[in-house]
């Protein structure tokens, strides 16, 4: 099956409101196809979909596809009478992993994946060719405010892909050009285990370089290891055995300089907008794909970079308090998160963090324990179960709390409620003292510390 073989046919997706269902039904829509839509709220974006022309049904009900021709549901949807209805009906229907597939086959597709950091440098990589001059269409996991939403579409045969592990759709895609970032403990709840997760992906690195390009972080212990795979696998990081690496000048809290460097030869200088080595290391690995195509970029185009919405997002000031968003959950994220906010001196540091799924805060427990400890200024919230049910011998926020206030000295604070986190945070804007404020996770926090800013911001 093609795209071209859905042009006059009727597609409905279950799950639309997603972040990556919403792109891919945009792309859809673009290239003339009718698409419709169902989910169990609205949110932002809705109206992105509906500003497309995209009709959006609340609630799923078995209506939704009657005299559809084709469905595709997203990963997060289990039992649906949507899909019920499908079945019984004999529409055919399709995880989002084969819509992907659809739109990605015949084009020269550049994916970007791996546990960490895949939206900005998705989103940063697009933008850097579409200001070379290639203008691929990009399709990430995050709003771009270069763009505005988390599609940008073009005429090109060019796409730049964001790829999740989450449910195995990177390993279907088949792109001339694979980045993989980083691999770490996550999505166990779908591998049941890392080294079956680590297998996958071996597998799919011998598989797509016999054919393609495959750039691999150096500096991550199990990518290293597969660099020798194949003569079609180049390396990037801070080792300065890879084939291109960087040497940091100087990170602020304003933007990050770096040198650049093809083997041993300095080939750049970058300033980047992007806050914190990890950054620069993905920087990297856009850059190596740059040299790759042979394709010329200015140090303002990497300036003229925006970011993504909930990636260190600085809401606004209150008083003496800067207000920042960011979507970290696992560990490694809010390690990297930590770094950043370092790097802001003489103000004080407040990170409140909203624990996403009982699975992952169980699964890294010991890992949230080592990277929080030290924190001075720290509250955890309620655990955001993201449909999960909570298990006999499962451990949840309040056991973190606890548990970190008998291993630290500092105070660690447990809030219940977002009408609680709130009474806090005005305590806290109305002190005198310097401060940012940071409040990290991948559930509701993110809408409400936006609330909140809102609300408070005269």
């Amino acid at each position: 099956m093609k795209l071209l073989n859905l042009i006059n046919k009727k597609v409905h997706i279950i799950g639309i409101n997603g972040i990556g269902m919403s792109a891919l039904a945009v792309y859809l829509k673009k290239n003339k196809i009718d698409v419709s839509g169902s989910d169990i709220a609205s949110n932002s974006n809705t109206k992105i979909l509906e500003k497309n022309g995209i009709p959006v049904q609340i609630g799923h009900k078995p209506s939704n596809v009657r005299g559809k021709d084709m469905i595709f549901y997203s990963t997060a949807i289990k039992d649906n009478p949507e899909i019920d209805a499908a079945k019984k009906s004999n529409i055919p229907f399709y995880n989002r992993s084969k819509l992907l597939q659809l739109i990605c086959n015949d084009k020269f597709t550049i994916v970007v994946t791996g546990s960490h950091g895949k939206t900005t440098t998705t989103s940063m990589l697009g933008h850097l060719l579409v200001c070379s001059g290639l203008s691929p269409t990009i399709i990430t996991g995050g709003i771009m405010n270069n763009f505005g939403q988390n599609i940008y579409l073009t005429d090109s045969n060019y796409v730049v892909v964001e790829a999740d592990e989450s449910d195995g759709t990177v390993f279907k895609l088949n792109p001339k050009i694979l980045i993989y970032l980083n691999v770490d403990k996550e999505h166990l709840d779908y591998y049941k285990s890392f080294t079956k997760l680590k297998s996958k992906i071996k597998t799919y690195i011998k598989k797509v370089s016999k054919n393609s390009l495959v750039i691999l972080n150096n500096d991550d212990i199990f990518l290293q290891k597969l660099s020798n795979i194949s003569k079609n696998i180049i390396t990037y990081g801070k080792s300065t055995k890879s084939n291109y690496y960087y040497k940091i000048d100087k990170l602020t809290e304003k933007d990050s300089k770096f040198n650049f460097f093809q083997q041993n030869e300095k080939i750049a200088k970058i300033k980047s907008p992007l806050l914190g080595e990890h950054n620069v290391q993905n920087l990297c690995a856009i850059l190596a794909v740059i040299k790759h195509l042979n394709i010329q970029i200015s140090n303002k185009d990497v300036m003229n970079f925006k970011g993504i919405q909930r990636r260190m997002n600085t809401l606004g000031k209150i008083k003496n308090s800067i207000l920042v968003d960011d979507y970290a959950h696992h560990p490694t994220e809010i390690q990297k998160l930590i770094e950043v906010c370092k790097l802001y001196k003489n103000k004080d540091f407040f990170l409140i963090i909203e624990p996403h799924r009982f699975s992952r805060l169980n699964d890294l427990y010991s890992d949230y324990i080592k990277i929080l400890k030290n924190i001075k200024n720290l509250i955890i919230l309620k655990t955001y179960s993201a449909g999960e049910s909570f298990e006999k011998n499962m451990k949840d926020s309040k056991n973190l709390v606890n548990d970190l206030n008998v291993l630290s000295n500092n105070k660690v604070s447990y809030i219940d409620t977002y009408d609680e986190l709130f009474t806090l945070l005005d305590t806290l804007v109305n002190a005198k003292n310097s401060k940012i404020i940071v409040a990290a996770g991948a559930g509701s926090i993110s809408a409400q510390m936006r609330f909140f800013y809102e609300s408070r911001k005269y």
